[in-house]
């Protein structure tokens, strides 16, 4: 496994870790390529919602790229998710090579944030837990909201790019991860397993309930011995002013994370 995942984002490649865990996950299948009885690739398809199918873990060892390897597995995999039924396939990548390989096989993007950081803040209370029961109203609120769009209205997680609806909010509120201004007019949603920053995948709001709940979630940052927050979000979000406003700044070294959709 770890071969395969040489040179991968410069050796800092998930996968080596994450593999034991995926392989042992009974709603996911993986597929392998071979060559003289050696894996020299491999890729995972997991169902994420009714009629939609993740795509993921697409690897190709170090000494089998650029022979179309890759592009003849995405291939296989999008066939076999069409031969199951479903209706779309989804992905989640942060390399510009690979997404022009998914965009000449049919994928169109959803989204392209760039990462937003700011540095923890101490002495105020951290932002408001939505409760599961707030899913309904927030949903309604979120679809109107002009961020919805920009993000291709789909939570640009890269475990799960799955619509922001209220069945996503309920969910995401039962497990603590739904963060939200003052009489709802702000939303964030958080990724667990920040290991520097709060992570934050979907935003949307405006205005000043939007900058007190970014500024919030600096206070959450420090209270839970985090260097800062980091909240995926496309340059041209509608609070891109906002969140300068109170502290934001572009990460141009971060890169960007891109998702992406194939109607099968």
């Amino acid at each position: 496994m770890r071969e395969i995942s040489t040179g991968v984002w410069e050796g800092t490649d998930y996968l080596p870790d994450t593999f034991e865990e995926w392989v042992q996950d009974p709603g996911a299948s993986f597929q392998a390529a071979e060559e003289d009885g050696l894996v020299v690739g491999l890729q995972r398809l997991r169902p994420i919602a009714a009629g939609v199918m993740f795509y993921e873990g697409l690897r190709v060892a170090e000494t089998h790229r650029r022979r179309g390897i890759g592009r003849a597995m995405l291939r296989h995999a999008i066939e076999e998710a069409r031969s199951l039924g479903f209706e779309r396939m989804r992905l989640y990548t942060g390399g510009t090579e690979a997404g022009a390989m998914f965009s000449s096989e049919g994928f169109r993007l959803l989204f392209d944030c760039a990462v937003w950081t700011a540095s923890r803040v101490e002495g105020a209370d951290p932002p408001r837990l939505a409760a599961p029961g707030d899913a309904p109203a927030l949903a309604a609120r979120v679809a109107e909201d002009p961020a919805f769009a920009v993000y291709g209205g789909v939570n640009a997680s890269w475990h799960e790019v799955l619509d922001v609806d209220a069945a996503l909010l309920e969910r995401l509120a039962a497990e603590g991860l739904v963060r939200v201004g003052v009489q709802g007019r702000a939303l964030a949603l958080v990724r667990p397993g920040g290991r520097r920053r709060l992570p934050v995948t979907f935003l949307a709001g405006a205005g000043a309930a939007l900058q007190d709940l970014v500024e919030e979630l600096r206070f959450e940052a420090d209270a839970v011995g985090l260097g800062g927050v980091a909240i995926l979000a496309p340059e041209r979000h509608p609070a891109a002013g906002d969140m300068r406003e109170v502290g934001y700044d572009l990460a141009e070294d971060e890169g960007h994370a891109y998702g992406y959709q194939l109607d099968l």
